[in-house]
């Protein structure tokens, strides 16, 4: 046991002490990305080995807790800083210190140069610090914790080059950094709101029962069902308890998970460096919501209301983001919008119940879309900097290595056979046909259909046809940037294969792991998934040919600063569909302006100079008279203390006439 606590403690410790070597005592970009590097590749070696002896567990024994001290005790409220290592936690934590680590290496080439080496690498090494808290945390403060620390992190990174008015295209990369911080807020604030509901139902945040200090905790995971039918009310209407808190839950997991309303923040987000966007939004801090509803899934199963929400919403935002992906000229924000949009297929699962493909798909998507997004700043390094796709054209031929892993991650993301994308996505399509959510389910393949599409038109404009412009000479990235894209590229081909479908071997591994977590029986695999699976591909292979077609015939077409070739045929719905459905004017307009800004400009311009600092002021300027007047008093005349001491005597006496 004592091996288990120091493997589990050594996971979140190792990146810990990456940031604070890099923070405090190094100074040189290579030792930097060196240290922070090693930091997360060996907390991966340590998670190997701990997933290694969970498995060698019964199955109904798979769950191992390490108390490191008693983090809060007072009165009935009692948080331990505990580990908790599942085989919910498990899979996140090779997810996240695994890409995590490919990540940190290729940031050694990509970061080359930049002004500010030392603070990435360090940032970068707490963001997983943070992100592993979060998903080894057997709690909800815990979890919380890193839940708010991967925000921090998430400002800190998108933010790192703030002293740059602009960034491609057009962003502030200042004004991103806020933006994915106060839009994060409204989602915290409801997670804060479920929390209290929680302990105030259960007596306990913690997940599972676990002992303290010759004391036990309860877990209210393993009494979930004790308020099932329990109710409160508010003014005219009545409501589960369960329905409140989970929904609170999912307002926060539409923050954090960029669902719609709050999705906004994610395509601004990248703002920051490219690496960045792989970790942070694409293999590990957005499907921190996903986790979340995997880990409380006992709460959400209770309320059909909240569980239908879910679903919906999901499915909202896979279609919206895939129409705004296909307008997007920048090659980062069409991954953007397409993070969104996957991120609403796994929301969508979650909210149909179905939970381990929901996790399936986060998994391979963690590794396809990390490739996607490393693959893209190999194109921008490449490329000289330049993220237009309208400037690009023909670099198949300069970058060959990025090519091809490129167009593996794009065949994963558009869901063809036989890659992990295929695997995981269309496992959720079927769900939803076979389950009778017909809505859903057209959304979701015509999201897929969409997917297949704008990824066609990304490889056309990025590698296909002549240079547009001429103006710089492409080149293949070094090996410390390709090397964690061949890697990737090879988990994006096999990653399929942790959960297949049917009787092969080795079906429904993934399912049948989390088991003991999700209490999920893993989906059937008959005539029909297996004709809709044919239905799906094809469509995705035909979608993904007629936008690589259309674009290679078009190319001439297509100019800098102009108008996409479709746009033709399209007008008014091109344009609503190129600013995400026009959700972020709105904000600005009846949200930002008239409120949140005016509000901050109050309180800068005149409350806090005038409220805050003149009752400061004004409590030192009254101090100040009295000093003086008392000064004035201390004169050194005889006369004058006679006179005082006249006084006295007379306000004694009348005091003592006035009770006597």
């Amino acid at each position: 046991m004592l091996e288990s606590n120091w493997l589990l403690a050594a996971i979140p410790l190792l990146p810990l002490l990456g940031f604070l070597i890099n923070i405090f005592f190094v100074k040189r970009e290579r030792d930097a990305g060196y240290i922070a590097s090693g930091a997360v590749l060996l907390a991966f070696v340590v998670a190997l080995i701990a997933f290694v002896q969970l498995a060698s567990l019964p199955a109904e024994e798979r769950r191992m807790q390490v108390v490191l001290w008693e983090w809060i005790n007072t009165g009935d409220f009692r948080i331990p800083f505990g580990l908790l290592f599942d085989p919910l936690s498990a899979v996140m934590t090779l997810l996240v210190t695994g890409v995590g680590g490919l990540i940190h290496v290729y940031s050694i080439g990509y970061i080359h140069g930049d002004v500010r080496p030392v603070r990435y690498f360090a940032y970068l090494n707490l963001f997983v610090t943070m992100m592993l808290l979060l998903v080894l945390g057997n709690n909800m403060l815990l979890l919380f914790l890193g839940w708010e620390g991967v925000g921090l992190c998430s400002f800190l990174l998108i933010g790192h080059w703030f002293d740059r008015r602009s960034v491609p295209p057009g962003i502030n990369p200042a004004g991103a950094a806020v933006k994915a911080f106060v839009v994060n807020r409204i989602g915290d604030a409801a997670f804060l709101l479920a929390m209290m509901a929680i302990f105030a139902h259960f007596g306990t945040l913690t997940f599972y029962e676990v002992a303290v200090n010759n004391g036990v905790i309860e877990g209210f995971l393993e009494h979930a069902n004790e308020i099932n039918g329990l109710t409160f009310s508010i003014p005219g209407q009545s409501f589960l308890v369960a329905t409140g808190i989970s929904f609170l839950l999912l307002i926060g997991v539409t923050g954090k998970s960029a669902q719609i309303p709050l999705f906004v923040w994610l395509p601004d987000a990248m703002a920051g460096p490219t690496p960045v966007s792989a970790l942070i939004h694409a293999a590990t801090m957005v499907t921190a919501g996903v986790y979340l509803m995997a880990r409380t899934h006992s709460i959400f199963e209770l309320s059909s209301a909240t569980m239908g929400w879910v679903a919906w919403i999901g499915a909202l935002t896979a279609f919206l983001a895939a129409t705004a992906a296909i307008t997007q000229w920048d090659i980062k924000r069409v991954l953007a919008y397409s993070t969104v949009s996957q991120l609403g297929y796994m929301v969508a699962a979650a909210g149909m119940g179905v939970y381990a493909a929901a996790l399936f798909h986060l998994l391979t998507h963690g590794i396809f879309k990390a490739l996607l997004f490393l693959g893209s700043g190999s194109v921008i390094h490449g490329a000289h900097e330049n993220q237009d796709m309208r400037k690009m054209g023909g670099l198949r031929e300069h970058m060959p290595w990025t090519f091809w892993t490129y167009m593996i991650g794009a065949l994963a993301l558009a869901g063809i056979f036989p890659l992990a994308g295929f695997w995981s996505k269309d496992e959720i399509v079927a769900y939803a046909w076979t389950n009778q959510q017909t809505p859903i389910f057209i959304l979701l393949l015509l999201s897929s259909l969409l997917t297949a599409f704008y990824m066609g038109r990304q490889v056309a404009l990025i590698f296909y046809g002549q240079q547009r412009d001429t103006s710089y000479q492409a080149h293949e990235s070094g090996r410390v940037m390709t090397v964690p894209l061949i890697i990737l590229g090879v988990g994006s081909i096999i990653a399929g294969a942790m959960n297949l479908p049917g009787d092969y071997t080795g079906a429904h591994l993934l399912t049948s792991w989390l088991k003991p977590v999700l209490e999920e029986e893993a989906a059937k695999f008959g005539f029909t998934e297996f004709t809709l699976a044919v239905i799906a591909t094809l469509g995705a292979v035909g979608m993904a040919y007629l936008g690589w077609r259309f674009y290679t015939n078009n190319a001439a077409k297509i100019k800098a600063g102009g108008k996409d070739p479709l746009y033709h045929y399209s007008g008014d719905i091109w344009d609503a569909m190129e600013e995400a459905w026009y959700f972020d004017r709105i904000y600005e307009r009846y949200t930002v302006v008239p409120g949140f800004k005016r509000l901050a400009n109050f309180m800068a311009r005149i409350f806090d100079p005038e409220g805050i600092d003149g009752l400061v002021k004004g409590v030192g300027w009254t101090f100040t008279q009295l000093a003086s007047g008392l000064r004035a008093i201390q004169s050194g005349y005889v006369r004058t203390y006679a006179l005082l001491f006249l006084i006295g005597v007379v306000a004694v006496l009348g005091y003592l006439v006035m009770i006597g």
